[in-house]
């Protein structure tokens, strides 16, 4: 059988896509329409549905479990139909322990988006989705509906058959359930401003209805991340002993267990499997198997849903061993030495001279995927800041600039990335068909003499001794804190260069790495503690939608502080926002519902970008920079034409792992 691939709806309009992109490699497929039925074959390591469920082999590994009793036979622990996917360089071979390393401790990130599989998944383009996980997908004529389907005698990594009870009861019993979810669904689910309705047709089939015509929702679906464990999949038979509606004993048994209240218990063992859940089931390749302060280990899930070409079922690696650094120059050091198989997440274009050297010795090679980011870091000024002299400044639209201009792209591009990567503003994507040209300057250039002028202008014009500017509140040098919220890539340095540079006009700044210090970002961003927050400028970069934390005002948006909690809460928490804002509001609600290549998706996309440009709420450094990918020389089936790194797809998802192979 063909591959089958459905295009989420209305994306027959091709979009222009980066010739960055282009030049890692082949060019990327052209969308297709939704209603398309087949597609002509896939790239390599693209999926097609297998046409029988027998003669599959396993790993050794797994037959030696079957002639033992402790497993059932291979055909019995496959679906009816697998996903079948078509190596990139052949049929591999079986065993062996892929070396990895995490730098995060606490939820281990690098090493889950690297395991992850979810419902679907998008190819390296960020334009088309695939299945992975559901067998199909369609929509009604009026695109209120989302059909999903799933594959008939899937399994959890326990044996137990994997249905749409499980996404039922992540949407019934935790999503919209109070106690647990007290803000209710995500925003993504709530188009038009309603609760999507979930209704279960079979085991294999649940319909999510829409209150308007919702098409990107798949958008938001392929990536891996989004559709996954713990979030739209929950396993309903593992959990619901936590549940009070399914175990009138659930608070005794939290309790029992050292929690308060049901919902805490719950809550923690509904933690996502990147958070390390040992004794949970999962859908993923690997399951958790060990933990310690200095590793963590997983082993091949032996009810995985894919096979190759040949039958032979995935993952081939028997299991993933990551060591845990906790610290970024450790994991550069050991991965320049050669003791991981595989890295990108944590190393840096300022390290590639070391990586060069080490690669003979440490039987690797260095290759490369192209960034997708518009910006590596960007910063964004917290516009209801604690401090009162901050929050004045961050609201007043020259400082912005003044922060911006102040800043030496070029000089940090050619220090960092070797030139290779391009000064950019806070704005999105290029390829979109509504960029503006001039968005790609303005309040760009570096400027130090404007951006002194600018800051004498807002009243900043004493200064310290040692050349720093002073508060106009009279309470000594104005300081303030540049919050790293993740340590993938060069954003440590960054951040760092960006601290000189404002110091070159008066202005003190503190860089605190709070990305390898587990969930404390996340914790000061819920509690209004942060002050310039900082993260990399992506989230459906080629299509202008957000999922958070940049560009829209929503549930996680770094920069508008408290006010997305008054939008959340309908004006009953935070602090409600000037108008601007608000209309800002009312066109993203409408953007993101319109469709890829209609006049009303220009039209809406630049009116809320121009914002973006003209008030500059946030800073842009450098984008669209090379990414070193370090690939052990026994690795093997690591697709690289075309490659990409953003966010989007899950930053791994296309590298297909389930089937690389080890092979010395």
């Amino acid at each position: 059988m063909k591959p089958q691939l459905r295009i989420w709806a209305l994306a027959a309009i091709f979009i222009l896509l980066l010739p960055m992109v282009a030049a890692c490699g082949g060019a990327e497929p052209a969308m297709e329409e939704a209603a398309a039925e087949a597609a002509e074959p896939e790239t390599a390591a693209e999926s097609t549905e297998a046409e029988s469920s027998s003669a599959y082999s396993e790993a050794p590994m797994l037959a030696e479990m079957v002639a033992n009793g402790e497993l059932p036979p291979v055909d019995e622990r496959l679906p009816a139909e697998p996903q079948v996917v078509e190596p990139e360089d052949r049929i591999g071979t079986y065993g062996g322990t892929l070396r990895f390393g995490e730098v995060n401790p606490i939820n281990l990130w690098s090493f889950a988006t690297l395991r992850m599989n979810g419902l679907f998944r998008y190819d390296f383009s960020n334009t088309q989705v695939f299945m992975d996980i559901a067998k199909d997908y369609y929509f009604s004529d009026d695109f209120t509906t989302l059909t999903i389907e799933l594959r008939e005698g899937h399994k959890w990594s326990d044996g137990e058959p994997f249905t749409t009870d499980d996404i039922m009861f992540a949407w019934e019993d935790v999503a919209m359930n109070e106690d647990l979810s007290p803000a209710g669904p995500r925003s993504i689910w709530r188009a038009g401003g309603e609760p999507a309705v979930f209704t279960k047709i079979s085991d294999t089939v649940v319909e999510i209805s829409f209150s308007v015509p919702y098409p990107i929702i798949m958008n938001y679906l392929g990536r891996t991340g989004v559709a996954t464990d713990n979030n739209v999949i929950m396993p309903k038979h593992w959990l619901k002993q936590w549940h009070i509606d399914y175990n009138p004993d659930a608070q005794k048994l939290a309790e029992e267990e050292g929690f308060e209240t049901w919902m805490q218990a719950f809550n923690f063992h509904n933690r996502p499997p990147n958070n390390f859940r040992i004794d949970g089931p999962t859908l993923w390749a690997w399951k958790n198997e060990t933990l310690t302060s200095d590793r963590a280990i997983v082993v091949r899930n032996p009810y995985f849903h894919q096979v190759d070409t040949a039958g032979n079922q995935l993952p081939y690696i028997d299991r993933i061993e990551a060591v845990i650094t906790g610290d970024k120059e450790v994991q550069t050091l050991k991965a320049s030495a050669g003791e991981f198989d595989f890295e990108t997440y944590y190393i840096d274009m300022k390290d590639m001279s070391v990586f060069q050297q080490g690669a003979e010795q440490g039987n690797y090679r260095v290759e490369f995927a192209q960034n997708l980011f518009s910006a590596e870091l960007g910063l964004m000024p917290n516009r209801t800041v604690k401090d009162p002299v901050l929050r004045e400044l961050f609201n007043n639209k020259d400082f912005r600039i003044a922060l911006s201009i102040s800043i030496d792209r070029e000089s940090m591009n050619d220090t960092l990335f070797f030139g290779l990567g391009r000064p950019f503003p806070a704005t999105v994507n290029p390829g979109l068909s509504f960029f503006k040209e001039e968005w790609a300057t303005t309040h760009a250039e570096y400027d130090p003499e404007r951006a002194n002028a600018l800051l004498d202008s807002v009243g900043l014009t004493e200064r310290d001794s040692d050349g720093y500017r002073l508060r106009p509140d009279g309470e000594g040098r104005l300081s303030m804190l540049i919050h790293v919220g993740v340590s993938e890539g060069p954003k440590i340095a960054m951040a760092e260069l960006v601290r000189d540079d404002w110091a070159e006009v008066g202005l003190e700044a503190i860089v605190e790495n709070l990305g390898e210090q587990g969930g404390l970002f996340s914790q000061r961003l819920a509690t209004n503690d942060l002050q310039i927050p900082t993260w990399h400028l992506d989230r459906n970069a080629l299509f202008g939608r957000s999922l958070g934390s940049n560009y829209a005002v929503d549930q996680t948006s770094f920069w508008t502080g408290t006010w997305k909690d008054w939008f959340r809460t309908n004006g009953e928490e935070g602090v409600e926002p000037p108008e601007e804002i608000k209309r800002q509001r009312e066109i993203f609600d409408q953007y993101k519902l319109t469709a890829v290549g209609t006049e009303d998706f220009d039209r809406l996309g630049a009116e809320y970008y121009e914002y973006f440009t003209s008030e500059i709420p946030m800073i842009g450094t450098i984008g669209f920079t090379p990414r070193p990918v370090i690939i052990s020389n026994r690795l093997h089936n690591v697709p690289l034409e075309g490659a990409a790194w953003i966010s989007d797809n899950n930053f791994y998802a296309p590298f297909m792992p389930s089937q690389w192979f080890i092979e010395e």
